[in-house]
């Protein structure tokens, strides 16, 4: 199970991911749908969408194996996709709970209307801004968690290793913002 638990994590936040993007257009379409223009982007979009995890994987490998090399740490490519992918699973409960959201607000309305819509579930699209920070924040914890268990380093390397290529990221968007 081990072998195949990355592959069906995977997969998994891509199907959700997909399923997220397509309710996000349909209560967004309306009186677009008659648009051709809008079916094309809608399609790309959902599209795109489907291949975010992957990108999100390759990014985070590349990102670890730098990240290893700079700390001089011996790199095992597939423990690190393994620890990478076991810590999407905070992902895989907020995109659940983002698409219970979606699915509970009913379609049509003006976009303000629908971002502060509650769903059966008392949150709204609003709600889940802030909600998804804390599962991210379990992905980065689980992510730090897995690093040290599987390649034996210390608390210190994990976190450097999980978290300063996201936060060199955020920093540099921040700056580009600024500047």
């Amino acid at each position: 199970m081990k072998k195949h638990l990355p592959y069906i994590i995977l997969f998994t936040l891509s199907i959700l991911f997909y399923w997220i993007s397509s309710r996000s257009y349909a209560l967004q379409s309306g009186e677009l749908e008659s648009l051709e223009l809008f079916r094309l982007f809608r399609g790309i979009s959902n599209l795109i969408a489907l291949f975010v995890p992957l990108m999100l994987l390759v990014f985070y490998i590349l990102t670890s194996g730098l990240m290893f090399t700079l700390l001089d740490e011996k790199i095992n490519p597939k423990k690190l996709a393994f620890a990478i992918t076991t810590s999407f699973i905070p992902i895989i409960l907020n995109c659940l709970i983002y698409l219970l959201v979606l699915d509970g607000i009913e379609d049509g309305g003006t976009l303000s209307e629908i971002f502060h819509q509650p769903s059966f579930l008392g949150l709204g699209l609003s709600d889940m801004e802030e909600l998804s920070y804390i599962f991210w924040l379990g992905f980065y914890l689980f992510f730090a968690i897995l690093l040290g268990h599987e390649f034996e380093v210390g608390l210190g390397k994990a976190i450097a290793i999980s978290c300063t290529p996201t936060l060199l990221v955020v920093l540099g968007k921040w700056a580009i913002g600024v500047f």
